[in-house]
């Protein structure tokens, strides 16, 4: 009897045991504790970290054509006419300049039919993007890159993310950039030009340049290269990675 008294009150004291690990894992604290840790882990990408980027090596989109040191023309500069923020470099290269491969790609985009819009109409977004207080991504993309090649690096340029690489302003694309093709690292592919932007609705080859920009993509973020990373840092990180070029 003593035996069986015995088990019955160790097997008591093991189901008690159990049930109070239980509320504890799923206490108040111990929930808020994971929700913050989901919540930190969400947080890291909308951080850009150098790091990401120490051994990348590209080759200047632009021939003979540096990164600028003007903050203005790189990454995080603001854009008050589109209520916006520049996500890119600003190559300032004739009209016509030849435009290559930073890195080998996969053609994703390539608007070989482009047409320019009026002046009007793109005043009208602009006026568009005054209201909703920032560029939306419709207009930014099919209206102010103007003409536009998108390449996919994949996902070992830089481990741990997908990685695009944008040309925009172009003046001509040569005709055998489709989507599905691959274009080799340093491959000529198009020429610089000013599509897009006001002068070229007016006519005019004013102000031509490439608008250049490598995005990198993870989960449910995308975040653009050297983003909140000031100056003259930024500058620093830029020539260091197309120090080879």
């Amino acid at each position: 009897m003593k035996n069986i008294f015995l088990i019955f009150f160790l097997f008591a004291v093991s189901f008690l045991i159990s049930q109070s690990n239980n509320t504890v894992l799923n206490s108040p604290l111990s929930v808020l504790g994971t929700i913050k840790e989901k919540t930190l882990l969400e947080e890291e990408i909308k951080v850009f970290d150098i790091d990401w980027v120490k051994d990348l090596k590209l080759i200047l989109p632009c021939e003979n054509i540096p990164v600028p040191k003007r903050t203005m023309r790189l990454p995080n500069a603001p854009r008050n006419y589109r209520n916006g923020i520049h996500r890119g470099i600003d190559f300032f290269a004739n009209w016509g300049t030849p435009i290559r491969a930073v890195a080998e790609g996969v053609v994703i985009r390539s608007d070989l039919h482009y047409e320019e819009v009026s002046p009007s109409f793109r005043e009208s977004v602009l006026n568009s993007s005054a209201r909703v207080g920032k560029t939306p991504s419709d207009i930014f993309n099919s209206v102010l890159l103007g003409q536009s090649v998108f390449l996919d690096h994949g996902f070992n340029l830089i481990p741990g993310f997908r990685v695009i690489s944008i040309y925009a302003h172009l003046s001509h694309i040569n005709p055998d950039i489709k989507p599905g093709r691959i274009v080799k690292s340093g491959e000529f592919f198009a020429k610089s030009g000013n599509s897009g932007v006001k002068e070229s609705t007016l006519g005019s080859r004013a102000g031509s340049h490439l608008h250049w920009e490598l995005i990198l993509q993870k989960d449910k973020e995308e975040i653009f290269l050297g983003k909140d990373i000031p100056n003259p840092e930024l500058y620093n990180m830029l020539t260091l990675m197309f120090s080879s070029s």
